[in-house]
C-alpha cells in the first residue's frame, strides 16, 4: 500500500460516528450524550449473535464475556491516553497515531486492519439483511430464485440507489438502531415469563444446554466483534464538553454493553439451547413462542432490523471509499494539495466495493458464525486490542514503572494469542478438510470436556 502523504480522508473519527448509525457527536456533548453515542456506535448487529455465541462455548461462555468487555473497556483508555502523548499540532486520527509510534510501518497496519474490519462489516451487514429479508419472503422462493437470492437480489435493488444520495437523508433512520435493540432485549427476556417451560417452542424435545466445548474461541471472536469500534473514541472525546470525563462515559458505556450482552446471551441460551442461530432473530421467527402469534412481532423485528441494516451500509461503503482513495498515488495541483478524484471514479469505486462484498458474501454466506467470529478474532482484537496496547506502550514505555510495563506485555500477549487461535480455528472452519474435525469436537459434552474425562481415565 503506498503513502499518499494526506489522512484527510481517513481521519478514523469519522469512521467510528458514521458506521454507528449516519449521525455525528455534537460539539460540547454533555456526559449522557457522549454514553449515548458510544451505545449507537457499539450496540449494534452484535447484540443479535450473543445467543449463538453462548451456545458455541457454553455457559463458560458467560464467564469469558464478563472479562473480555472490561478489557475492551480498558484498551478505549489506553488509545485516549495515547493521543495525550502526541505533540498538541498532531493530527488526532488513528492513522497519525500509528504513524507517531511505529512510523511508516504502524500507520499501514492501521490502515490494512481497519480497512479488512469494515470491509467485513460491510459483509456482514449484507448477510444479515437477506437473512432479514428471508424472513419477510414466501419460504419457497420466487420461480428460479432461491429465498437466498431473491433476498440478495431485493436487497440490491434497494441498496443501488442508497449508495447515490446523501447520507445525511439517512441519518434520521439510526433511531432504528436503538429501537431494534430495546426491541429485541425486550423480547427475549419476556420469554421467561411467556414460556417458562418452553413447551410453545415448536421444535420438541427442547434442545439441551452445556457447560463448555471448543467452541469457546469462537464465542471470543463473536464478543470481540461486539465490542469493537475503538476508532470512533478520540473522536467522541474531542466533541465533549468536559473531555475529563470521558473516562466516566466509556466506564458507563460499557457497563450497560455488559449488561445488555450477558442478559441477552444468558436468557437466549437458557430458551433455545443448543439449537441457537448464527441470528437471534431468526430463532425469535421460527422457534420461538412469538411463532404463528396474532400480532407478528417477530416480522416487526425483522423489519426493524433489515431497514437498520439498509440505512448503515451507505456510510460503510463510503468510508470504504475514503480509505482507498487515501492511499492512491493522487496528482497534486499547483499549490500541492491532491487533487480529488473524478466524481465518475469514486462512483465506480463504490459499486465495485459494493460487488465484491456481495460475492463474497454470497460464497459465505451458510458461514455467518465462522465469519463473525473470524472478523472479530483477526480484525477486531487487532484494532481494539493489539495496535491500541503496542501503540501506548511504545509512546509510554519510559515513563511506566515495571508493574505497567508487566500488565501491558501480559495484555498483549494475550491479545496475540487469542487472534491467532481464533483465526486459525475459524479459518479451519471454513475449509471442508477441517469441518469434519472441528463439528465433532464442538458437539456438547466434546471437546475440552471430552479432553478432560480423557486424562481423567488415564
Amino acid at each position: 500500500m503506498q503513502d499518499s502523504g494526506d489522512d484527510g480522508a481517513l481521519h478514523l473519527p469519522l469512521l467510528g460516528v458514521e458506521d454507528g448509525g449516519g449521525g455525528s457527536a455534537v460539539a460540547g456533548a454533555s456526559l449522557s450524550a457522549t454514553v449515548f453515542n458510544i451505545l449507537n456506535i457499539y450496540v449494534g448487529l452484535g447484540l443479535l449473535t450473543m445467543p449463538y455465541a453462548c451456545m458455541k462455548g457454553g455457559w463458560a461462555a458467560l464467564g469469558v464475556l464478563l472479562v473480555l468487555v472490561p478489557l475492551f473497556a480498558a484498551s478505549g483508555q489506553l488509545i485516549c491516553r495515547a493521543f495525550d502523548l502526541l505533540a498538541p499540532s498532531a493530527p488526532r486520527s488513528y492513522p497519525a497515531l500509528g504513524a507517531a509510534a511505529g512510523g511508516r510501518h504502524g500507520r499501514r497496519a492501521v490502515l490494512l486492519f481497519c480497512f479488512l474490519e469494515l470491509a467485513g462489516a460491510s459483509i456482514v451487514l449484507l448477510m444479515v439483511c437477506w437473512q432479514m429479508l428471508e424472513l419477510l419472503l414466501p419460504s419457497e422462493g420466487l420461480g428460479p430464485l432461491s429465498p437466498m437470492h431473491l433476498a440478495a437480489a431485493i436487497s440490491t435493488a434497494c441498496l443501488l440507489p442508497l449508495l447515490l444520495i446523501d447520507l445525511k437523508q439517512l441519518s434520521r433512520l439510526s433511531v432504528l438502531g436503538s429501537t431494534s435493540t430495546l426491541l429485541v432485549i425486550s423480547m427475549v427476556l419476556a420469554l421467561l415469563g411467556l414460556d417458562p417451560s418452553r413447551h410453545a417452542m415448536p421444535q420438541q424435545p427442547p434442545p439441551g444446554r452445556h457447560l463448555v466445548s471448543a467452541g469457546l474461541l469462537q464465542s471470543i471472536g463473536i464478543f470481540a466483534l461486539s465490542c469493537s469500534a475503538h476508532t470512533t473514541l478520540p473522536a467522541l472525546r474531542s466533541a465533549m464538553r468536559k473531555p475529563s470525563q470521558f473516562p466516566a462515559a466509556l466506564s458507563i458505556s460499557f457497563s450497560v454493553m455488559l449488561a445488555c450482552y450477558s442478559s441477552l446471551a444468558a436468557a437466549g441460551y437458557w430458551y433455545w439451547g443448543d439449537a441457537a442461530s448464527p441470528l437471534v432473530t431468526t430463532d425469535l421467527a421460527t422457534n420461538s413462542f412469538y411463532v404463528a402469534r396474532r400480532i407478528p412481532v417477530d416480522r416487526l423485528l425483522a423489519a426493524f432490523v433489515l431497514v437498520n441494516c439498509l440505512s448503515k451500509y451507505p456510510a460503510l461503503n463510503l468510508i470504504l471509499q475514503d480509505m482507498v482513495v487515501s492511499v492512491l498515488p493522487l496528482s497534486r495541483d499547483a499549490s500541492g494539495g491532491f487533487r480529488p478524484p473524478k466524481r465518475r471514479a469514486t462512483l465506480t469505486l463504490r459499486l465495485g466495493l459494493f460487488a465484491g462484498c456481495s460475492l463474497i458474501a454470497l460464497t459465505a454466506y451458510d458461514a455467518l458464525g465462522s465469519v463473525l467470529s473470524l472478523l472479530g478474532g483477526l480484525c477486531s482484537i487487532t484494532c481494539s486490542l493489539i495496535l491500541p496496547t503496542a501503540f501506548y506502550s511504545r509512546l509510554a514505555w519510559p515513563r511506566l514503572g515495571a508493574p505497567a510495563r508487566a500488565g501491558l506485555v501480559a495484555l498483549l500477549a494475550l491479545a496475540l494469542a487469542l487472534a491467532t487461535l481464533i483465526t486459525a480455528q475459524n479459518a479451519c472452519a471454513m475449509l471442508p478438510v477441517c469441518r469434519r474435525w472441528q463439528q465433532g469436537e464442538q458437539q456438547p459434552g466434546g471437546g475440552v470436556a471430552a479432553l478432560v474425562l480423557g486424562w481423567a481415565r488415564l
